[in-house]
């Protein structure tokens, strides 16, 4: 248990955090400060992040809104800036001045506690939001694919399976203000565009679909769809905000029958696995962070039963700064967890999508 640590000590203490670091660092220093101050810790995240070299503003908003409350402590910021170098100063604390922090901070985290649940609340009203217009997306705005003439699944040389392209261009709108979210097409998008303030408001956010951009469903164990992946001509893979991933995936092949399952990260290495001809289902998890949700929503739905798990791991080089193999990594934890095996495709390095 740590002793509190005044807003002013943590800016110091920040002073000795590389702002360069890894995103795993760099997420845990905007969840310490939240779960510390609140919504009053933005600033001192935003100027920390302002001395990295690849600091922009939107990417800044965008970690400070996922990181949640709970997951760190102020502690982990206190371990960082020790590792750094950083000495926290030495004066003993009277007993009034240690009441008074304590009070201070009480009183920080019961306003976090109403800001983390008024935070939730919003959130869950807007997941749901976000839900239905991608059920109208995918009902009203998808075809079946045209596998020759589409770019993505043309460059990666696997076929269409229970994915849909845009057959227009089309624009789901988020409007936290509003609280709700809204699907346009044809001039509709000219119209909005033309009427967003500038700069535009950190309440409203977009995602564009053209002409034959690939759609991929995702669902929960259940079968509701929440959100959509969408994916570039390029490769560039998008999810519309608020889009729920946890524990969503595609599914490619048939369940029914199935004597082992495959669980995978992305669409084309998903169904590059299942055109090997082995015969099962691979899961499409859309990243590796997503494995171990999905296969413990698997398994908690019984959809594991008498099927052992087979983890496919994107070949992933080792990453300079951590020396993690991402993908690797996170099949190695999903087998600790849930049994099964690893296997890794033989794709060259860099093609896993």
């Amino acid at each position: 248990m740590h002793e509190p640590l005044p807003i002013h000590e943590a800016e110091q203490a920040l002073l000795y955090v590389a702002a360069d670091c890894d995103r795993d660092v760099w997420f845990s220093v905007a969840g310490a400060l939240k779960d510390e101050y609140g919504e009053a810790g933005f600033d001192l995240f935003d100027a920390f992040s302002q001395q990295g070299q690849s600091y922009e503003k939107g990417a800044c908003k965008a970690t400070w809104r996922s990181a949640k409350a709970g997951h760190y402590t102020i502690g982990t910021l206190i371990k960082l800036a020790v590792q750094g170098g950083w000495q926290r100063p030495k004066r003993e604390l009277t007993a009034e001045e240690k009441r008074a922090l304590r009070k201070e901070q009480a009183e920080r985290r019961k306003a976090r506690q109403a800001e983390v649940e008024a935070d939730e609340k919003r959130a869950a009203v807007m997941r749901e939001a976000v839900s239905q217009a991608c059920v109208t997306i995918w009902q009203e705005y998808t075809r079946l694919v045209d596998v020759k003439a589409q770019p993505y699944l043309q460059a990666k040389g696997v076929g269409a399976h229970g994915v849909r392209e845009a057959r227009q261009p089309v624009l789901l709108v988020v409007d936290d203000a509003a609280g709700a979210s809204r699907v346009l097409a044809g001039n509709e998008i000219r119209q909005f565009f033309s009427t967003v303030p500038k700069p535009r408001p950190d309440s409203l956010s977009y995602l564009k679909l053209d002409f034959r951009d690939l759609v991929v469903p995702m669902r929960d164990a259940a079968g509701k769809l929440w959100s959509v992946q969408v994916i570039k001509a390029g490769g560039t893979k998008l999810f519309p905000r608020y889009g729920r991933k946890k524990g969503c995936f595609h599914v490619i092949g048939d369940l029914d029958k199935a004597e082992l399952v495959g669980f995978s990260e992305g669409y084309a290495t998903s169904a590059s696995v299942y055109e090997m001809g082995t015969g099962w289902p691979v899961v499409c998890c859309f990243d590796s962070g997503n494995m171990l949700p999905v296969g413990q929503a698997f398994h908690g739905a019984g959809l594991m039963m008498g099927r052992p798990p087979v983890w496919a791991a994107d070949n992933d080089a080792v990453n300079a700064k951590t020396g993690k193999q991402a993908g690797q990594d996170a099949a190695l934890a999903c087998q600790a967890a849930l049994g099964g095996v690893v296997y890794v495709p033989p794709a060259p390095v860099g093609e896993a999508a």
